[in-house]
């Protein structure tokens, strides 16, 4: 599981926690629904005070804590995977679905991580070098499991381009990702907590879906997210968001290279999303 997958456990846990005495703390885990066999740890869980992030060794007994087990096929989105295809439920987000397992109505579709002190200052203090307005984005899509969720590079620095006189951009995401122009560089200068927080102070964040899209909630951030035809789009898209779905097809869920993505990828006009940015910066 990603961390977009754990952030999105983080909203379970806090819609889970408003039904439980509040000396209860939830433990994230995995198990077979009745024994944890594996505490699960993830950044995104630091300082959640909904959650048990003390370490305890795995098989001892937990006192004031409610299990809830990550790796429940009852709560995956994805109800079955093949080497070429996911096939996904798609009727509900996937907050929702995960919340019906626990009998949870209607969920605040939003993220949480609780940052430290330190990430605050160290953030706070590279935004002043920076402009006071700015634009984030992580142009950027992980390649392994599908490549049918990206945006063509090189539309992505049109859209830069189109804007850059009017505004500053900063690019965040992994070292590893080729870097547009006219941006200031964080790529693999902060951790993808820092990185929030860094979106938090930023007017917009652009991005295709994926795990900051989901971070981008916990720091009430608006995001225009590129959604293509490869998931449906009341399985991930924020309400809050501006969603873009390219897609015309789908959602096809497939894992190797799909033609209409790629149809939808090279047809789609770049223009569209320079227009919804400038009317979200006025």
């Amino acid at each position: 599981m990603g961390l977009g997958g754990y952030l999105a456990w983080t909203a379970v846990a806090r819609e889970i926690s408003k039904k439980l005495p509040n000396d209860v703390k939830i433990l994230p885990c995995e198990g077979d629904g009745r024994v944890v066999s594996k505490i699960v740890r993830s950044e995104v869980f630091e300082n959640n005070p909904h959650i048990l992030t003390r370490a305890v060794p795995n098989g001892q007994r937990i006192d004031n804590a409610f299990p809830m087990f990550l790796n429940n096929p009852q709560t995956n989105y994805c109800k079955t995977d093949t080497p070429h295809k996911a096939y996904h439920r798609y009727d509900k987000h996937i907050i929702e679905q995960m919340c019906e397992f626990y009998k949870i109505e209607n969920p605040e579709l939003r993220c949480e991580l609780f940052f430290s002190k330190p990430e605050v200052e160290r953030v706070d203090k590279f935004c002043e070098e920076l402009e006071k307005d700015f634009i984030t984005i992580e142009p950027h899509s992980k390649m392994n499991y599908t490549p049918n969720r990206i945006y063509p590079f090189e539309k992505w620095q049109n859209i830069v381009d189109d804007l850059a006189d009017n505004i500053q951009f900063v690019q965040v995401g992994t070292p590893d990702g080729k870097l547009l122009n006219n941006v200031v560089d964080m790529r693999g200068k902060m951790s993808f907590r820092e990185s929030t927080l860094l979106i938090g102070r930023s007017k917009l964040f652009l991005s295709t879906e994926g795990g900051l899209v989901h971070a981008a909630t916990t720091v009430d951030t608006t995001s225009l997210v590129i959604i293509t035809g490869y998931q449906d789009e009341k399985m991930i898209a924020y309400p809050q968001n501006i969603n873009v779905n390219i897609g015309t097809h789908g959602p096809c869920g497939l894992k190797m290279a799909c033609n209409e993505c790629k149809l939808d990828r090279e047809n789609h006009n770049y223009k569209e999303i320079v227009k919804l940015i400038e009317r979200e910066l006025k």
